[in-house]
């Protein structure tokens, strides 16, 4: 009897796998229609909280029947962090999916998230399951590629390679901050909470890390590279100045020769330091911009988001201006001068532009621009208002390491 059991259940198992792949197939637009975060979260939803982790579970009859797991980072956005929650683990038990019990979930989620004071929300997910929700993908992928020779022939130049310890976090930290203190997407790291190169391109894959010292044993650079052998990667690089980039390179070069490969390749942004002084070696890029799945994001609170990033828009702008942004979520007036911003409550008057939350976060990260977004209708906008939005909030390199996915 019992083996019976285990065969129908294999059997349920077998076809909901395959009704997963089927609608993870077919794709979904990201939602765009009204939301209102401010409604109180169900009673039937459970918060249980380890550290900085958070568990928020549905329970249904005193049984857990779904849930999700909640993270805090903090993303850079030009020498600005906003609060973000990171979403994972969200997952229903065999025997109740497919009851809507997930969407109860992240809905619910969206609304702690913003009554816990979050400015957004960030998640690494797969495809046709988050633009439910309102998700949209905000980190592209980039990789260059290097021929390991002609980095190998760099000098180092009095510089020594060693391996990563524990003593060199608190230098390798500041290194990291120096490197991507107005970059994009990048995360603020602290020495009590940050644990260091912990994961790769994939879960369980080794990472290394080795520190490039001066000839007082000073740490003025450092990179990290995943120990794989048909994956090998350098996905991470800080440094104190172009000075270290021979050493880097020459110790890269080296490991790439050891291992057989005739390229040295890296996972760093787009625009790196490293691999702009790495042009006229010859090196290849590739840039994956994915339509749904990967790095997705989209906005909790629009207001402290603005709120917060008010210096950093306000002082891309040529000259004062005023508009009022509706949203699918939330409307808000911003109005800009001498490089400050206010914002407040929606304006009528002001000139307006629509748009979902999710171009929005979109345009934030720098992944696409308003005149775009106004090509395939996303936002509508009064042309001078388009042109506004796009000096304000103008497309560009974004990053985010993968030594800090989660």
């Amino acid at each position: 009897m019992a083996k019976l059991s285990r065969r129908r259940l294999s059997a349920k198992a077998r076809q909901v796998e395959k009704r997963i792949e089927q609608l993870r197939s077919k794709p979904v637009a990201t939602y765009s229609g009204k939301e209102d975060l401010k409604a109180p979260v169900d009673s039937d939803m459970v918060v249980q909280r380890h550290g900085r982790r958070y568990k928020l579970i549905l329970m249904l009859d005193g049984q857990p029947v779904s849930s999700a797991n909640i993270g805090i980072c903090e993303p850079n956005f030009g020498g600005v962090f906003l609060r973000v929650a990171t979403v994972g683990g969200v997952g229903t038990p065999m025997d109740h999916r497919f009851k809507g019990y997930s969407r109860r979930v992240m809905i619910n989620s969206l609304r702690w998230m913003r009554q816990s004071g979050f400015d957004m929300t960030l998640l690494f997910g797969i495809r046709a399951f988050y633009p439910k929700y309102g998700y949209a993908p905000v980190i592209p992928y980039v990789r260059f590629s290097l021929d390991a020779e002609a980095a190998g022939r760099f000098s180092p130049a009095g510089l020594r390679t060693i391996p990563f310890t524990m003593k060199h976090l608190s230098a390798c930290l500041r290194l990291y901050r120096r490197t991507n203190a107005r970059r994009t997407g990048t995360i603020r790291r602290d020495v009590r909470t940050w644990r260091p190169f912990r994961r790769g391109l994939r879960w369980g894959g080794k990472v290394v890390c080795k520190v490039i010292v001066d000839g007082r044993d000073r740490p003025v650079g450092y990179f990290a590279y995943t120990d794989h052998p048909e994956r090998w990667q350098i996905i991470e690089a800080g440094f104190s100045g172009p000075k270290v980039f021979p050493a880097l390179l020459a110790a890269a070069g080296r490991l790439a020769r050891r291992r057989g490969d005739d390229r040295v390749k890296f996972a760093l942004s787009e625009d790196s330091e490293l691999m702009a002084f790495c042009k006229p070696l010859g090196i290849e890029k590739t840039v994956h911009y994915r339509p749904d799945g990967g790095g997705m994001a989209r906005m909790v609170n629009i207001r402290s988001s603005l709120t917060k990033l008010g210096t950093v828009l306000a002082g891309r702008m040529s000259r004062p201006g005023r508009i009022t942004i509706r949203t699918n979520m939330e409307d808000v007036s911003l109005a800009w001068s001498s490089g400050k911003m206010r914002v407040g409550d929606p304006r009528p008057n002001w000139p307006n532009v629509w748009m979902p939350q999710w171009a929005l976060a979109q345009m934030l990260y720098g992944w696409q621009d308003a005149r775009v977004f106004a090509s395939q209708r996303v936002i509508k906008a009064p042309a001078k208002t388009i042109e506004t939005l796009t000096e304000m909030m103008p497309s560009g390199p974004h990053h985010f390491y993968w030594t800090d996915v989660f």
